[in-house]
């Protein structure tokens, strides 16, 4: 569990670092197999529905 949770917390760090449009918040680059163009928030869904974590939690570091 603890190996999954580092994996978690490094992808989350990982998808930080991607451009975003500040106005369509979609992402600007490629990034694990989403397609540029990608809303945020379906990313966010990924991360909930893959590995059965709250982006809330992610986001303010409560993982």
């Amino acid at each position: 569990m603890k190996e999954k949770m580092k994996e978690v917390k490094e992808l989350w760090t990982e998808f930080g670092d991607v451009p975003m449009n500040p106005e369509t918040e979609c992402i600007e680059a490629d990034w694990h197999g989403f397609p540029k163009g990608t809303f945020r928030e379906e990313v966010w869904m990924w991360f909930e529905e893959t590995f059965g974590v709250s982006v809330a939690d992610l986001m303010y570091g409560r993982i």
